[in-house]
C-alpha cells in the first residue's frame, strides 16, 4: 500500500538542510536510543494517537544517505515493528525536504508498506488498519516538524 503525508515548517530551507545534513537520526526525536548494530539502527516508539500512548509500537528506524534530487533533500528511511514483526508492516520510505517559498519548508513522506497476512491483511488494512498506518506517519511527521521549527538557532541533538 501507499502512503504519502506531509507537514510544513516555518522555517527557511536552507536551515533546514543544513540541520539534518549535520545530524540527520536527530529527527527521529527524543525517544529514539542508539542501537547496538553499527550505530546505523535506530529504535523509538511511534504512537498513532498521542493521547492514547498504550497503542504505540517500538520500532526499529534504519536512515539511509541523504541526497540531492532537483531542488530538494531526500532521507530514504526504513522502518519496522520489533518482537511480532510477522503482525506489523515494515514501511519502505523517503522524506523529501523541499523549500516553500523563502520562508517556509515542506517535508514529505511518500513510502510503501505490505500489510501483514497477505489477503486477510489486504482486506483489513482497507477496514482499519491504513487510517492506523495515516495516523502513525501523521504523529511522526508533526513531531520532525515540531522539532524543526524550534525557537531560535536550529541545532538538532544527538540522543
Amino acid at each position: 500500500m501507499l502512503i504519502h503525508d506531509f507537514v510544513q515548517v516555518a522555517r527557511p530551507y536552507g536551515e533546514i538542510v543544513a540541520a539534518i545534513l549535520a545530524n540527520p537520526k536527530a529527527l527521529f526525536g527524543p525517544s529514539a536510543d542508539a542501537a547496538y548494530r553499527e550505530g546505523e539502527r535506530l529504535s523509538m516508539r511511534l504512537t498513532p494517537l498521542p493521547a492514547h500512548p498504550s497503542l504505540g509500537k517500538r520500532i526499529e528506524v534504519d536512515v539511509g544517505s541523504a541526497y540531492r534530487r532537483s531542488d530538494r533533500l531526500v532521507l530514504p528511511i526504513n522502518w519496522w515493528a520489533t518482537g511480532a514483526t510477522v503482525l506489523f508492516p515494515r514501511l519502505d520510505a523517503d522524506l523529501e525536504i523541499a523549500p516553500m517559498g523563502d520562508d517556509a519548508t515542506q517535508i514529505t513522506l511518500m513510502g510503501r508498506y505490505d500489510p501483514p497476512f497477505s489477503v486477510l491483511g489486504d482486506a483489513a488494512d482497507r477496514l482499519l488498519l491504513h487510517r492506523v498506518a495515516e495516523a502513525s506517519v501523521r504523529a511522526f511527521l508533526t513531531g520532525v516538524a515540531a522539532m524543526l521549527s524550534g525557537a531560535g538557532s536550529l541545532v538538532l541533538s544527538a540522543v
